[in-house]
């Protein structure tokens, strides 16, 4: 599956990977495979916020082998 980040979570993996995502897997798989393969980009990783198809969701969305994650870092700013 098609993995998209922003921001610092790009800066430190990429503008985007591929993640195998085995039948039944969740959001939550995927960030915990993607933190394990990029681990200085772990805790920034697991603030983020996900979209699938431009809805937010939960780590515990079921996703498929087709769908596009985005991961979102925290923002701030004046």
């Amino acid at each position: 599956m098609k993995v998209l980040f922003y921001g610092r979570l790009a800066d430190a993996i990429g503008r985007e990977i591929e993640v195998a995502a085995p039948g039944g897997c969740s959001v939550g798989e995927v960030r915990r495979r993607v933190a394990a393969s990029h681990g200085a980009a772990a805790a920034e990783l697991d603030r983020s916020r996900t979209l699938i198809a431009n809805r937010l969701v939960g780590d515990d969305q079921p996703v498929d082998e087709a769908d596009e994650l985005e991961f979102l870092p925290p923002v701030s700013g004046g």
